[in-house]
């Protein structure tokens, strides 16, 4: 079940925004389906799951319908009202270059969130017209805002992580760097509900996937040592307990860092069924990953995968003789000065660390924890948890070349799109040009957000980490519109 959600909500929330020169018109387009713009935000903005369902039932193609259990379709809905408030109609977006007759971009201004969103809607070529897919993505506002100074910027940004907090739209700490200078530090919400515990800048919050940063950069030291190739095949590390040799004989290790290995997710129904306490060091994985199938040739396509950081993991305990844990403390967490990150073990008492939660409808609270759902004890892939100060220092010794050379470090941030991994490096997402390059990685979970990113060329660092399912989003999508301002005027 879980698999299914979290496949619908990928094919939910890809942009499918084109890009290019553009202009957004009020009246709604002369174009198949555009009745339906209207009564979907209606129906969204009423937050009643029950409405939400009839609308579905009523103008969902049925193939598309059917494809996925309703309530991941109700559910989907039901969350942009949750997390972004009333959705308040702006216009159709134009492009320059039109797009399909079966696809409209309707732009629109979130009120709890203050964001610019778009729902990309996509309908039937042919009568009677139904609607097979709506996604939601962020959007460019319709005129360009203008420069800021820092200082302007700052103050915009304070202003605007209280009103979230005060919304309920963010509950975490959040950290703006410029090199080892700190701009702008703040933490809010709870970390504790239950016991009314604030959040504060120390509080240790779940990383989601950001782990995969720190298994990649051990991998990297060891390929810096000589122990390690990136053509060596994962066979040479991992026996046919973990995965077949005809299997492991074709992925490089290069391909587990790019997630080009074909492999795919751990998290299955066995996992789902078992107890999380049979889950804490890498051999206990053993019976989740040894019946995976390749879902392409490795190095032929791109897929997110959490079973090829894992088994990196793996390969950093054959190589060094020490659990992987106790090897990123060594070798990772220590020489960054991370004082406040680890895989901790969750039914151990660890201070000051962040439960998670995410909106529920069904109690009293309107929130649920997310205890149950997640690891007992994060690993390569994720799970482990850091502060904001701690992913600023972990930035720092990257950057300045603690954990590895500048020439490894390199390869790290560059992308690889000859492996298929135009967006990714070696643990790392890319995105925007050399000049302007942003490098990091986010997490994310039921209950868990959170977002390093690294500023090549400003030497800016942010860092936003939540108990909320969604609550680091918009905070990161703020100060990196902030941040752009901030270069216009330069």
């Amino acid at each position: 079940m879980k698999n299914i959600l979290i496949g619908l909500f990928i094919l939910y929330s890809l942009s499918g925004v084109a890009q290019g020169d553009f202009s957004d018109a009020p009246k709604l387009p002369n174009k198949p389906g555009a009745h339906y713009i209207k009564p979907l935000l209606q129906v969204i903005n009423t937050g009643n799951k029950d409405k939400i369902e009839a609308f579905i039932q009523k103008n969902y193609e049925p193939g598309f319908r059917d494809r996925h259990p309703m309530v991941a379709h109700v559910n989907h809905l039901w969350r942009m009202h949750a997390n972004q408030g009333k959705l308040v109609y702006q216009g159709v977006r134009r492009y320059k270059k039109p797009l399909p007759k079966s696809e409209m971009v309707v732009i629109l201004k979130a009120q709890r969130t203050e964001l610019w969103q778009a729902i990309t809607l996509k309908i039937t070529t042919q009568k009677p017209y139904k609607i097979t897919r709506v996604r939601l993505s962020p959007a460019r506002p319709s005129v360009k805002p203008g420069p800021l100074t820092m200082q302007q910027a700052i103050i915009e940004l304070k202003g605007y992580v209280k009103r979230m907090a005060q919304r309920d739209v963010f509950s975490g700490s959040v950290l703006l760097a410029k090199g080892d200078k700190v701009l702008y530090k703040a933490a809010y919400g709870l970390a504790s509900k239950r016991f009314n515990v604030p959040n504060n800048v120390q509080t240790k919050f779940n990383l989601g996937s950001m782990n995969k940063m720190f298994t990649a950069t051990a991998i990297m030291q060891l390929v810096q040592a000589g122990k390690l190739s990136l053509s060596d095949k994962l066979s040479k590390f991992a026996d046919e307990s973990w995965l077949p040799k005809e299997m492991t004989d074709k992925i490089e290790i290069r391909h587990l860092l790019t997630h080009t290995s074909g492999l795919g997710s751990y998290f299955n129904r066995t996992y789902m069924k078992n107890s999380k306490n049979n889950y804490r060091v890498l051999a206990d994985y053993k019976p989740l990953i040894k019946n995976e199938k390749l879902r392409f040739e490795p190095g032929t396509n791109w897929g997110y995968s959490n079973t090829g950081m894992f088994m990196l993991g793996v390969v950093i305990e054959k190589i060094s003789g020490q659990s992987y844990f106790d090897y990123i403390r060594k070798h990772i967490y220590k020489p960054a000065g991370m004082i406040n990150t680890d895989s901790y073990e969750m039914d151990q008492p660890v201070p000051n660390l962040a439960i998670g939660y995410e909106p529920n409808d069904k109690n009293e609270t309107g929130w649920k924890n997310n205890i149950y759902q997640h690891v007992l004890k994060g690993g390569p892939a994720g799970g482990g948890f850091s502060t904001v100060e701690d992913l600023h220092r972990f930035a720092l010794a990257l950057t300045n070349y603690k954990l590895l050379s500048k020439q490894m470090t390199a390869q790290l941030y560059a992308p690889k799109p000859k492996l298929n991994s135009p967006r990714y490096g070696y643990g790392f997402s890319v995105r925007g040009a050399a000049s302007e390059r942003i490098v990091g990685h986010g997490g994310g979970f039921l209950g868990i957000s959170a977002n390093l990113d690294i500023h090549l060329a400003e030497g800016y660092v942010v860092a936003v980490m939540s108990n909320y399912g969604t609550g680091a989003r918009p905070i990161e999508r703020k100060i990196t519109e902030l941040l752009k301002r901030v270069k216009d005027r330069q």
